[in-house]
């Protein structure tokens, strides 16, 4: 499994050296682990450029695969551990509308970082992503984006931290703190903290691993607004930091061929109709750009 994980994150990356560093392991021992996948399959899974890797059309197959396997496995163990009394349960949530109107019709979920969601989109595993519309999709593939929601960054810390009921939070506040980084937007803001170098004491591999660390903890993250009311109910709340950057809209992203399937076109109209249903974070003047 620790083969098949560096083999997502090499292709997530597109590059071995920058896999290598993501995985704090060396380039040679991350180069070995991906020619004995190779050789237990048989195939090249990677095509070598002068930019990186691309995956090869066996590496698309193992990909589009391994991108259901492993959230599947890390269910699995999450499970095993809750009976163990070792980790917290994670409750998963369908949609009763959807499924009622569509029966035959499975809706897999998937939370993913930024690299995950585009290498999914981009390898055909993902019929809809969610999120922002960053340069490196418009960059190498035609696809389709609809704003659903309007978002700014927000820097969250557990409810007991010395800060949390702070009046004022200033910058100077803010590089004196600890971080923990969810896995990606290391070097983003709000605003003038995009800026500066931060002390990350711990990285994780998700956004829930890093609110298990946060609970009772003294370090601090930046991320989204629209993740204030899921955060609260771990204990983990907005700090009042009036520097929230520009606000980014957020929404689906889709190739227009997605859209030929009716199941995608439905469930993209329910999420449309839900929209207005959810609290959005309202912004101050100063965040509106």
């Amino acid at each position: 499994m620790r083969e098949l994980r560096q083999f997502v994150e090499v292709a997530n990356q597109r590059s071995i050296s920058r896999a290598a560093k993501k995985l704090n392991i060396s380039q040679p021992a991350l180069s070995r682990a991906i020619r004995q996948l190779e050789d237990s399959y048989g195939v090249p899974l990677f095509n070598r450029t002068g930019a990186g890797v691309e995956l090869s059309v066996y590496g698309s197959a193992l990909y589009s695969r391994a991108v259901r396997i492993l959230p599947a496995l890390d269910e699995a163990k999450e499970e095993i551990e809750h009976l163990q009394g070792r980790a917290k349960a994670v409750i998963r949530v369908a949609t009763g509308a959807f499924s009622r109107t569509h029966p035959g019709v499975v809706v897999h979920v998937e939370i993913a970082d930024d690299g995950t969601r585009f290498e999914g989109m981009r390898h055909g595993v993902y019929d809809l992503v969610f999120g922002t519309l960053s340069y490196k999709y418009e960059a190498v593939m035609q696809v389709e984006f609809e704003t659903l929601a309007r978002q700014a960054t927000y820097i969250y810390c557990d409810k007991d931290h010395h800060l949390a009921k702070a009046t004022t939070v200033t910058l100077d506040d803010l590089l004196r703190q600890r971080w923990i980084s969810p896995g990606y937007g290391d070097d983003e803001g709000p605003g003038q903290l995009e800026r500066q170098t931060r002390d990350f004491a711990v990285r994780v591999d998700s956004m829930l691993q890093a609110l298990l660390i946060m609970q009772g903890s003294p370090l601090v993250m930046a991320a989204s607004s629209g993740f204030a009311k899921l955060f609260d109910g771990f204990g983990i709340r907005p700090m009042m930091f009036q520097d929230h950057g520009r606000v980014q809209e957020s929404g689906a992203i889709y190739f227009p061929r997605a859209l030929e399937k009716s199941p995608v076109r439905d469930f993209l109209r329910l999420v449309r109709g839900s929209m207005p249903l959810l609290e959005l974070p309202e912004f101050s003047l100063a965040e509106t750009v």
